[in-house]
């Protein structure tokens, strides 16, 4: 159980002038951080002050490291009461992510008195929404039995711990210890988190100086580079490669220039470590000409969008090929950089730098238990443990891909504009070559001129005789042409009379011809379709495409439009759908229940065969004849829907009736007088059950069909009302259920029977499903809609405010409502309407329910029917009948709280309806 305790001021008894060497204590202290811009200075002044200021035994700054363990950066001592911790690692897990969690969103500070076996916290932010918190608050706590052995095996008895924030990340920790037990006061924590926000301060200043120098010898660098690789004499690519490895702290590294020119042979420059490679008998290749080497740099991953740097901190944990491995294995290079150097789209080589293994030594506080990953035990012995790890990587930092960037932009440039000087050296050779060459062009030309007149002449004597022959085969083609065009045209009138979709691919699954039907079940024209399968960039025709088919190949755009997909609604990849098979096997495919897409991406099922299209022996295409099977599938669920509640509504108060039936035949039940009564009454209920059902789908079968016709009159509202709780009367008295009824006189031109059979239907449901005591309410009351808009949200017509009285059970009477005359005109631009509501408290109905009850066979609790008599039916009856009236139904209900049915009816216009 935590304990709220705040220390203050007054409890420490600090003087006025207490108060003022604070100050001052502190305003030394944030000078000594502002003087100096180099961290370690800063560091080692602040705890110095710190520990003088809080009189401890020992002050120390921790930082984290990106894999969570930490180092003490930063220590002051007071006469080695407690051992030096200095430049010790501790292993992440001795600080829990929950406390590195608080320590960042809420800047919890952390207080620790071992004897007391308290810990206190008090955080600057509220954890959850990170706002700022108006006071000091510290809570105290039990504090952890480990953490208590843990300081105690360090030998602290109280400390302190405040968080040090970077750019919104955990850096460090600012912590006191202290081998006695120590009280820390309001005072004290203000000024150490006053400290450690200007620590904050000094790691952002430090961070930046060191940043900016980085950036300043980068451009010394670039600068020299560049010097040696623009030389005015000649491009000094060796030196280059030299000062560029030593800048990145390689151990070797190379250039290699591929030929720029046919007939030229690639140049290579190395320094330092090179991979051992051996060319294959016959062949002499560099390491970057060989093909599994660029295959496999290509699949390595970049630190660009252009995909040409890769930083690769040790190849040693990718797969490479076993021919490159046998040359970098016995070298000891495990960092690779390179730079594809490239000039526009002009590849010109790689620019390449390695990095060899190194040794990592950690001075760790004490020896991770390896058995205990999640510090279960408490920390015994803190015995420093010295840790070498040898043949580590060393990953390449985000300033070092900035450089070789920058140095590989300044190798392509002097490679290029080398490569350019070369040129032109040499097109001024073939210039003097070109117009020797020339001269000796011009006689041979006239030679040539003379013989080409002879054959001009010959060649026109051929051409005569061509053209009577070929006069000849355009009249038989012509003959041909018209015969073709009778039977495209009996062919084009036989596709478009079928009223099947029908369309043809070719062997590439390209289409060739799509039927009027087809294009209409697809939601597009026929000349779209035919018009997509011109050599013309898609493009061209982006309105006639889903999104998905844009930038596909036009060779399988009509697999793509469809969306041929699988039964479940799984895609087809176009070499596992059933027509690419018949392209192939040349196997007709009847398939049922695939699903295409049309254009405004709605899905249908579809029953298509595809059939393979043969000339001379092969496969050259094939024709799909598909049919939307949507009505099919729809009349089919419905008749299993049917089929499956009427058998099961008929099934079981049947078999009641057999078991009833059958007890009563053998005379197991003649010595059981009363047994046999309820057996006989079982069967009867049961019997007047199956009459209601039948009653019921009849009805509603004769109302939806229109054989069922509405004698209407003009009737009054109230007596519809009345008339209706009456009837319930009876049920709700031994329901024990209180009925109120508020009716309202307006006249309704309707039939009588339909609308009391609705309104009973409704106060049934609402007595059977509320509980004894409880009140079920039957009321109305009139208003007015636009024509053609929705029951729901109507606007109440002015004056037309229901004044009746209510029909309370049992023997309420009932006083009608004094309204308008309904029958007096209204604008033409309102529909006057009255809207009954039948309310109860009962359970409620589930929101997902609240439009399927009104269906056929549908009801909130199925399990519960047959206790309380119902069908089903009754709402989509009542659905049914109010439609049939030009008005609308509908619930509103909360579970657990209650339901309210409404329906709308149109008021009589006038008397002669």
């Amino acid at each position: 159980m935590q304990t709220n305790r705040s220390l203050s001021n007054s409890t420490c008894g600090a003087s006025e002038e207490q108060i003022a060497s604070l100050e001052v204590l502190l305003h030394r202290m944030m000078n000594r951080i502002r003087q100096s811009l180099e961290l370690p200075a800063i560091l080692s002044g602040t705890v110095a002050e710190v520990r003088a200021f809080l009189g401890t035994d020992r002050v120390m700054v921790y930082r984290f490291d990106l894999d969570g363990s930490g180092e003490v950066v930063a220590e002051s001592v007071q006469e080695e009461r407690l051992p030096s911790l200095l430049g010790q690692h501790f292993p992440a897990e001795d600080i829990p992510p929950l406390a590195r969690e608080l320590f960042l969103k809420a800047r919890q500070r952390s207080i620790v008195d071992v004897a007391a076996q308290e810990i206190g916290s008090s955080s600057l932010d509220c954890p959850v929404t990170g706002v700022s918190l108006p006071e000091i608050d510290i809570r105290f706590r039990p504090v952890d039995p480990c953490h208590v052995e843990y300081l105690t095996s360090m030998g602290v008895q109280s400390s302190l711990v405040v968080p040090i924030l970077h750019r919104d990340r955990l850096w460090g920790l600012l912590v006191s210890h202290h081998s006695l037990p120590r009280q820390v006061t309001d005072r004290e924590l203000q000024v150490v988190q006053l400290v450690a926000d200007q620590l904050s301060i000094a790691i952002a200043q430090s961070t930046l100086l060191e940043q900016t120098r980085i950036q300043a010898q980068q451009e010394a660098t670039i600068n020299r580079v560049a010097k040696l690789l623009h030389s005015m004499t000649e491009m000094q690519l060796q030196q280059a490669l030299e000062l560029t490895i030593s800048a990145l702290g390689g151990t070797g590294g190379r250039v290699y220039i591929s030929p720029q020119r046919p007939g030229t042979a690639a140049q290579l420059l190395t320094c330092g470590e090179q991979p051992i490679w051996r060319s294959e008998a016959g062949y002499q290749l560099y390491l970057e000409e060989y093909p599994s080497w660029r295959s496999w740099l290509e699949a390595q991953t970049t630190v660009d969008d252009d995909r040409c740097t890769w930083a690769i901190a040790d190849w040693h944990g990718l797969e490479i090929p076993p021919e490159l491995a046998l040359a970098w294995f016995p070298v000891r290079i495990r960092g690779l950089l390179i730079v594809r150097l490239q000039y526009r789209q002009q590849i010109l080589g790689y620019l390449s730098v390695f990095r060899r293994e190194i040794e990592i030594e950690t001075l760790w506080a004490r020896r991770p238990d390896r058995d205990d990953p999640r510090h279960l035990r408490p920390i015994q012995s803190f015995e420093t443990w010295r840790e070498l790890k040898q043949g580590q990587a060393q990953a390449w930092t985000s300033a070092e891909i900035e450089l070789v960037q920058a140095l590989g932009s300044h190798f392509a440039l002097a490679i290029q504009q080398y490569e350019l000087y070369l040129q032109v050296h040499a097109l001024n050779a073939d210039l003097s070559r070109d117009i020797q060459e020339r001269k000796q062009a011009e006689i041979k030309i006239c030679a040539l001129n003379a013989q080409l007149e002879q054959r001009v002449e010959e060649r026109t004597a051929e051409l005569q005789r061509a053209n009577v022959e070929l006069l000849r085969e355009i009249g038989v083609r012509e003959q041909a042409q018209a015969s073709l065009e009778r039977l495209s045209r009996q062919n084009e009138l036989i596709l478009n009379s079928a009223g099947e979709g029908i369309y043809g691919l070719n062997a590439q699954g390209k289409i060739t011809f799509v039927n009027p039907a087809a294009a209409r079940m697809l939601g597009y024209r026929v000349r779209e379709l035919i018009g997509s399968n011109c050599d013309r960039d898609l493009e061209i025709h982006a309105s006639y495409f889903l999104p998905e088919t844009r930038d596909r190949s036009n060779a399988k755009f009509i697999h793509a439009i469809l969306n041929h997909s699988q039964p479940d609604g799984t895609p087809y990849t176009w070499e596992e759908s059933p027509i690419y098979a018949t392209l192939q096997t040349g196997a007709v495919q009847y398939i049922n229940n695939d699903i295409f897409y049309r254009r405004d991406g709605s899905k249908f099922p579809v029953e298509y065969v595809s059939t393979p299209i043969r000339e001379q022996g092969k496969i050259v295409g094939a024709v799909v004849i598909f049919k939307d099977i949507t009505e099919r599938q729809i009349v089919e669920r419905m008749k299993d829907e049917f089929v499956s509640v009427v058998s099961h509504e008929l099934r079981t108060p049947l078999t009641s009736i057999r078991t009833a039936l059958g007890l009563l035949a053998r005379g197991f039940l003649e010595t059981q007088p009363a047994k046999r009564q309820r057996m006989l009454e079982i069967a009867f209920d049961n019997t007047n059950r199956l009459v209601r059902l039948i009653s019921d789908i009849l009805d509603i079968e004769r109302i939806n069909s229109g054989k069922v016709i509405m004698h209407k009159q003009l009737c009054d509202a109230s007596e519809l009302i009345v008339q209706s709780a009456e009837v319930m009367q009876a049920m709700a008295e031994k329901a024990e259920i209180d009925l109120c009824v508020t009716p309202v006189s307006a006249k309704l031109w309707v039939d009588p029977d339909r609308i009391v059979q609705t309104l009973t239907n409704l106060l049934s449901n609402a007595i059977k499903f509320s509980s004894p005591g409880s009140t079920v309410w039957l009321s109305a009351e009139l208003g007015s809609r636009e024509q053609g808009a929705g029951s729901r949200g109507e606007k109440r017509a002015g004056g037309a405010e229901n004044t009746g009285g209510e029909i309370h059970n049992p023997k309420s009477k009932t006083q009608n409502s004094k309204i308008p005359d309904p029958l007096a005109p209204r604008s033409s631009l309102l529909t006057p309407h009255i809207t009954f509501q039948v309310k109860d408290t009962g359970r409620g109905i589930p929101a997902d329910k609240l439009e399927s009850i009104f269906e056929r066979f549908q009801q909130v609790d199925a399990s519960n029917s047959g206790h309380q008599g119902g069908t089903g039916l009754g709402l989509a009856i009542c659905r049914s009948i109010v439609q049939q009236h030009g008005g609308q139904i509908w619930v509103e209900s909360v579970l657990g709280t209650g339901s309210t049915f409404s329906f709308t009816l149109p008021l009589a216009q006038n008397s002669d309806q």
